[in-house]
């Protein structure tokens, strides 16, 4: 019980709760936990979702899967993270996309009702969960705002910029390989590659494997909308 309750303080649903306050919160509920092996499928898309669901330890990915067997990465989760929670209580409640562990990985499960409970006798997981619900909204307005840009090279462009202002700095380090980034954005892994190249030779940004520097805002965001 011990791991578990130090697994849940790392995460976002119990941020600022001691470990007493969780102990006590989740006794009192029922829950269960379940282990998966690498690449092992946690819920399908168009799986009915009943659960808000908690990674404890592990890495998790949500993928958009298409019958050519290519796929578009929506999300990558670690410990700490929380995935279900835009469906629980959603009229739909169907999953949109498959989820599945990329490597062994531990979910805490907890039913719709007792979601319920947790928010109406403890504040801060209320607010904690709010939070969560506000942050999904915040994303899907990003992911909106990129579908926007018809071309390969404005959506390029839009991450760059949406990254330097999301890390506050002009050197952005990339939290993904490129081969993700691609696949988020809906575009071959080439012609990302292609479109870096381009934004270096014409003097936009400097590149490497994990990093992307922006030399020239200004002219960065001019292309955006040419």
């Amino acid at each position: 019980m011990e791991i578990i309750i130090n697994q849940l303080q790392k995460n976002e649903l119990f941020k600022g709760l001691s470990a007493e306050k969780i102990e006590n919160v989740i006794n009192k509920i029922k829950y269960s936990i379940k282990r998966y092996s690498k690449n092992e499928i946690i819920a399908n898309e168009d799986d009915v979702c009943t659960t808000l669901s908690l990674v404890l330890d592990g890495s998790v990915e949500i993928q958009r899967l298409y019958s050519n067997g290519k796929y578009i990465v929506l999300k990558r989760l670690s410990t700490g993270d929380v995935f279900g929670e835009a469906l629980v209580f959603s009229k739909a409640k169907t999953y949109p996309a498959t989820v599945m562990s990329l490597s062994e990985s531990s979910i805490f499960f907890i039913d719709k009702e007792d979601v319920l409970k947790l928010c109406s006798t403890e504040e801060k997981i209320l607010e904690n969960f709010i939070s969560l619900l506000s942050d999904k909204v915040f994303i899907l307005n990003s992911k909106i705002k990129s579908i926007s840009f018809k071309s390969i090279r404005q959506r390029v462009i839009n991450f760059i910029l949406d990254e330097v202002r999301e890390q506050k700095n002009k050197n952005i380090i990339l939290k993904n390989t490129k081969e993700e980034i691609a696949a988020s954005l809906g575009i071959p892994r080439p012609s990302l590659s292609r479109e870096l190249i381009y934004l270096r030779d014409n003097g936009y940004i400097n590149f490497s494997r994990r990093s992307i520097s922006v030399i020239d805002i200004e002219s960065l965001e001019e292309e955006l909308f040419n």
